[in-house]
């Protein structure tokens, strides 16, 4: 009884820290992902944003795809290097 116990315990306890470990990973990259988002913001600041987004997964390495869409209904695309922070626009409509 004793053993079935302790292993559930350990169980448990190693669950726990799989949980923890993977709530601050995702913390840790929505801040990230809040902040490239700030930053390409910053970069179309001069334009009035109605909204923007970032999409979570990169297209590859470091690189996001994102957008903005103005006041005026215009819509502007763009990738964002996380390392870099280089912006290049890749579509206005």
């Amino acid at each position: 009884m004793r053993k079935i116990l302790k292993i559930g315990v350990g169980v448990l306890v190693g669950l726990t820290a799989v949980t923890s470990a993977r709530a601050i990973y995702q913390k840790r990259r929505d801040k990230n992902l809040r902040d490239l988002l700030t930053v390409a913001k910053q970069h179309f600041m001069y334009h009035d944003i109605l909204t923007s987004w970032l999409m979570e997964e990169p297209l590859f390495e470091s690189v996001h795809a994102g957008g903005i869409v103005r006041v005026d209904g215009s819509v502007t695309t763009f990738e964002i290097d996380a390392q870099t922070l280089k912006i290049v626009e890749t579509l206005e409509v």
